[in-house]
Parts: structure tokens; C-alpha cells; sequence
């Protein structure tokens, strides 16, 4: 078990590294001939399944909708972190968008022989602890002194327990020896404590991640970790053993969706502010971006026009 959780870390690192290749490129895990281009459809029926978050969800409709229009029939379903790693696993689901990587690793120690890691979907990720900017802390070590820790009420407010930020969160919490109470919450509960605080411009300390409506709209400001328990991240596609030869299509299409942070951002801003459900922003985002859906998909949907500024 050891020895497969260092492979794997490893096999992260290299993805990381290689992350500007996939979005320039769009890489196929695959390589197919003029002849037989494009992939067969392969099975007919996938189950989608995704985070209860905005940016989670704001990409796995990205690859909804546009896998609909290739063909396939998408059986979407919004899971917790844990829950969606045990039906990949099971084989009761197909695709996670989410895999926030390397905060998830233990979830890919735990299942590895049984998910495949395709690609990256979305990145750079921030996460950490997280205080309104007006707050005078720089680091993490900071929240040590008894004075602080009484002027925050000795509570750290973070999102859901499995999520691979609050595994992390817990990391922290013993490496910098945090007497602190870590109250997991939803993202959108730790966010409206987080708006609650910064209205009345009162110290609030949180588990924090963006890209997030709270990045876009507050002065959020993490706090430096000279221990490393939170390390760049990034969110890539994984799939069930066995989904590239179920799904030779899909699969070259979710090799070549990953988006920029900044790009996500706008669909989560949608979400929040405009009242947008996740479809309709992820729907918006592929009528304003016909440039990146025909690198995406231009070879794999029928009947998809190519964009007048690439003839």
C-alpha cells in the first residue's frame, strides 16, 4: 500500500508538471488513425457525477452538455467527495471532474487499482486558511497567539468533512499545533460566515478555497504556510477502470476539457450573483467560447460550425 501511494504521487506530480501541454494540446489518451478518426461512441449511457460545490459543478456541466451533443445520454448526480470516490470505485459511477489533486490523494491510496487519472480539468487552485484582508495576520503560525485566538473565538470554520481541502485543513491543524476548534460546514455556510464577518469588518478565520463567489467579491487573504500542507493544486478528471474502453469518444473529449482558473471563475460568479443553475452557466460559457469548444470538440460533435475566426 505504501509503495502504490508513492506511485501514485509521483504519477500526480508528473500531471502537474505537464498541465500547459494538456490545455495547449489537448492530449488524447489515445491514438487513432485517419481512418478510424473519430472514436467510436463505445456505451451509451454515463454517470456524471460531481461535487455540491459551484466550481465543481460549473465544470462537470462543461462536459454534460457538450457530451450530450456528441450522443451520449448523461445521468448526472451531485455527490459528497467520499461518496463519489466509493462509486467510482464500485463502478456505479463513471467520471469526476473534481479531483482535487494532491488534496485528495487519500482517496487514490484508498481506491487507486480502481480509478484512472485522465487529465487536468481546471487549475491552479488556492486553499488554505483564509482571513478577511483587513486582518493584520501574514502566516499561519499567526493564529497561535492566545490574544488572536481569543479575538477569533477559537474557531476555525471549514467545509465539508471529506472534501481533500479539509483533510488537509486537519494536516495543518496538528503541524502547527492549532488549538483551535476546526468546525466543518459547508462551502456555503463557511462563505456566509465569512460574508456575516466582513460586513461588519469582525476577525473571522476559515478554510478557504477559490476559485469560489467569496474570492470574487471580498478581499480574501491566505495565510503563508511555511510547512507546505497546502501546496499548489490542481482539479483533473477521473474515471472508473475501465472508462476508456467503454468511452473511446468521451474520453478523448475529457482529455482535452480543462480550463483555466479565471475562466471557471466567470461561471461561478454567473452562479452566484446572476442566479445561474450550473447548466445554464456551463451552457453561456460554450456560447461565448466557440474558439475553445471547436479545439475541444470540433472533431468530435456532428454538425458543429467552426467558429468564423478560425477560417
Amino acid at each position: 500500500m505504501k509503495r502504490n501511494a508513492i506511485l501514485f504521487e509521483e504519477r500526480i506530480n508528473l500531471l502537474m508538471l505537464v498541465l500547459s501541454l494538456f490545455l495547449v494540446m489537448g492530449i488524447s489518451s489515445h491514438t487513432y488513425s485517419a481512418e478510424n478518426w473519430p472514436p467510436p461512441l463505445g456505451k451509451e449511457k454515463i454517470i456524471y457525477l460531481s461535487g455540491p460545490y459551484d466550481s465543481g459543478q460549473s465544470v462537470s456541466n462543461l462536459g454534460k452538455v457538450l457530451l450530450e451533443q456528441m450522443g451520449y445520454k448523461v445521468d448526472y448526480k451531485v455527490l459528497d467527495t467520499g461518496l463519489a470516490y466509493q462509486a467510482l470505485a464500485g463502478g456505479t459511477g463513471d467520471v469526476w471532474s473534481a479531483g482535487y489533486l494532491p488534496g485528495q490523494q487519500p482517496y487514490l491510496n484508498k481506491f487507486g487499482d480502481k480509478i484512472d487519472i485522465l487529465a487536468p480539468s481546471y487549475g491552479p487552485v488556492i486553499d488554505g486558511i483564509a482571513v478577511p484582508g483587513y486582518v493584520p495576520l501574514t502566516k499561519i503560525e499567526d493564529l497561535k497567539n492566545p490574544d488572536i485566538k481569543k479575538r477569533l473565538g477559537g474557531k476555525i470554520i471549514g467545509i465539508d468533512a471529506g472534501s481533500g481541502t479539509m483533510l488537509r485543513a486537519d494536516k495543518a491543524m496538528k503541524a502547527y499545533n492549532l488549538d483551535y476548534e476546526l468546525i466543518p460546514a459547508s462551502t456555503p455556510a463557511m462563505e456566509a460566515a465569512f460574508r456575516s464577518a466582513y460586513a461588519k469588518g469582525e476577525w473571522v478565520v476559515v478554510i478557504g478555497w477559490c476559485p469560489t463567489p467569496m474570492c470574487s467579491k471580498y478581499n480574501v487573504k491566505f495565510l503563508q504556510d511555511s510547512k507546505g500542507v497546502f501546496p499548489d493544486c490542481r482539479d483533473f478528471h477521473i474515471l472508473r477502470r475501465g472508462f476508456r474502453t467503454d468511452f473511446p469518444l468521451a474520453t478523448v473529449l475529457l482529455s482535452r476539457l480543462s480550463i483555466y482558473v479565471n475562466q471557471l471563475s466567470e461561471m461561478v460568479v454567473w452562479i452566484g450573483d446572476e442566479g445561474l443553475k450550473p447548466e445554464q452557466a456551463a451552457r453561456r460559457f460554450i456560447e461565448r467560447n466557440p474558439e475553445l469548444v471547436w479545439w475541444w470538440a470540433g472533431d468530435l460533435i456532428p454538425g458543429l460550425k467552426k467558429p468564423d475566426s478560425l477560417k
